[in-house]
Formats: C-alpha cells, structure tokens, sequence
C-alpha cells in the first residue's frame, strides 16, 4: 500500500486539533505521515501541538495566513507521500478513511476518492448526528458538477494529480473544495466512491457555515464567474443556462437570508441575460413579498 500524507491547515484551532491529529494517528493505515500547516494562529495552537511534534508523530509548519487553500497548497509542496489526505483541523477522520479510500482508488486505478459524512452539530448541552450522502449521478457528471456540488467530501487524492491541475486556487478561500472538484472533473480525472461516513464534520456555533454567510454567497458568486461564466461565453449553452439558474438561485439567498438587494438585482439581471425567462425574473420578488408582508398581515389579525 501506498504512503499517505495527511495534511491539517490550522487557523486559531488550539482547542480542537488534538481531537484531529489523535484521529490521524489511529488510522488503520500505519504508512503515512501528518503534516499540520499553521496558517497564522494567534491562539495556543502551537503549544497543543508540540507534544505531537517533539515525540515525532508530525511535521510542524508556521506560514503568514494565506487562507485554507493556501495552507493546504504548502502541505501538498511538503508532502512525502503518493497520496494526499486533508482534514479540517476542527474535524476528524473514522479509523478506516485511509484504508478504505485507499484500497478503492487503487483497485479501480483512479484519482481521488470522494467518501459521505457524518455531520455532528453541537448546540449548548445537545448533539444532533446525522450521515450526508454523496448524490454520485449515474451521467451527465460534468453537467451535474456545475449544477451543484453534489460531492459531500473528498478527502483523498493523489498528489501528482492536483500537480497536474494546478493546486488549489488560493483566490478562492471559500467554496474551494466545489472549485476543485469541478477542476477535477472537468479535467476528466476519474474518482472512485466509498460509501460511507469516514468523514466527521463538526458544526461549531462560531464556524464559517454559521456566521459568515455573506462571504459564503460572495465567494459562490466568484466561483460562478470563474468557471460557469467563462463556458458560458464560450457558447456552451448548457453551461450558460446552468448559470442563469445559479444565479437566480443565489440572486434569492442574498435577498431573502441578507436583504442585499444590490446583489440580488445584479444576480437576476445577469441571470436574464444568460436565460431570459419571466418566472425567474417575477419570481423572487413574489417570494420577498409574501415572506415580508403577507406574513406580517397574517400575524397582525
């Protein structure tokens, strides 16, 4: 079996990544190495980690914040192994990832595996558990991938492969794994599927999914522009009607989760100039007004 490089950017994740590397330590897979890239903590990161790294269990490395595509970029460039492994500092790995992704991506001679989660969501004294699967399409895959990202976690890749590609775009500091994912397959580097839940993605009341939504739906905006926009243009009329339905799609998030009414306009107008078509245009607006003022005059009878 081949070797293995996990690599865990960390950014002010002191109080979590033990929980991270002790998962990498225990996986079945003994052929690997654990590389944790801090990406500018100003926290006690550092002192959680040297324990680990002066019993020689991982490699330590402090860089300027580049973001996670960036500290993910610096483990790739120091990686020792064929493969490359990454995990969220705040996240965990089952015991089995390693092997099990392993052995499906060299049997079937392909580059990267994608796995399902097990998403663990903590509020105040309560847990709630639940398992997300990958919605892996039977065709139309290059279509789908643009449509949405329909992969829930791809852990595993070979390192030669996102070489290849071009590494992570370092532009991209949220939503890089559906950029990568489309670079992936576009590229037509095939990938193998495990699944199950190796996984373990943990929902804090301070992570990104909670309290950063405008950054969220800026950086899908980015991403929109960067690879559907550009096919788009390129008379790809598939891709131009894929994107005219994400904007609307996220013409609509930015009114009714932000009020951003600047951003919804441009969305929709830009959506219409793609895909013209009047349910979308009208649409939203009768969904603003009915959450915004039919209710009120619901709840004042």
């Amino acid at each position: 079996m081949s070797k293995v490089s996990i690599i865990i950017p960390t950014y002010n994740c002191g109080g979590y990544i033990s929980q991270a590397i002790e998962s990498c330590m225990n996986q079945t897979h003994k052929d690997r190495e654990i590389i944790v890239v801090d990406d500018g903590s100003s926290d006690n990161t550092y002192e959680t980690i040297k324990p680990y790294e002066e019993s020689g269990s991982l490699r330590y490395i402090y860089q300027e914040n580049r973001g996670l595509p960036g500290a993910r970029n610096t483990g790739i460039q120091h990686a020792q192994g064929e493969f490359v492994v990454f995990l969220d500092a705040d996240d965990e790995l089952d015991e089995r990832m390693i092997s099990l992704c392993l052995e499906q991506v060299e049997k079937e001679h392909t580059d990267w595996c994608v796995c399902d989660i097990l998403r663990i969501e903590r509020t105040g004294t309560s847990t709630k558990e639940e398992v997300h699967s990958s919605r892996i399409p039977k065709e139309n895959i290059e279509e789908r991938i643009l449509l949405d990202d329909f992969i829930k976690r791809a852990p595993l890749f070979r390192k030669r492969t996102l070489l290849e590609i071009g590494l992570y775009d370092e532009d991209m500091r949220i939503r890089e794994d559906w950029d990568i994912n489309i670079r992936m397959i576009l590229g037509k580097k095939p990938f193998s599927y495990v699944p199950e839940p190796l996984y373990i993605y943990k929902i804090r009341s301070d992570s990104l999914i909670k309290s950063r939504y405008r950054k969220r739906y800026d950086y899908t905006l980015k991403l929109l522009k960067k690879h559907h926009k550009s096919l788009a243009d390129g008379n790809d009329e598939g891709a131009a009607k894929i994107y005219a339905q994400n904007l609307w799609r996220l013409g609509k998030l930015y009114l009714t989760d932000l009020y951003a009414v600047g951003a919804f306009i441009s969305c929709l107008f830009e959506s219409t100039k793609y895909d013209f078509s009047i349910r979308r245009l009208l649409h939203p607006f009768y969904f603003y007004f009915i959450k915004n003022f039919a209710g009120r005059d619901a709840q004042s009878k």
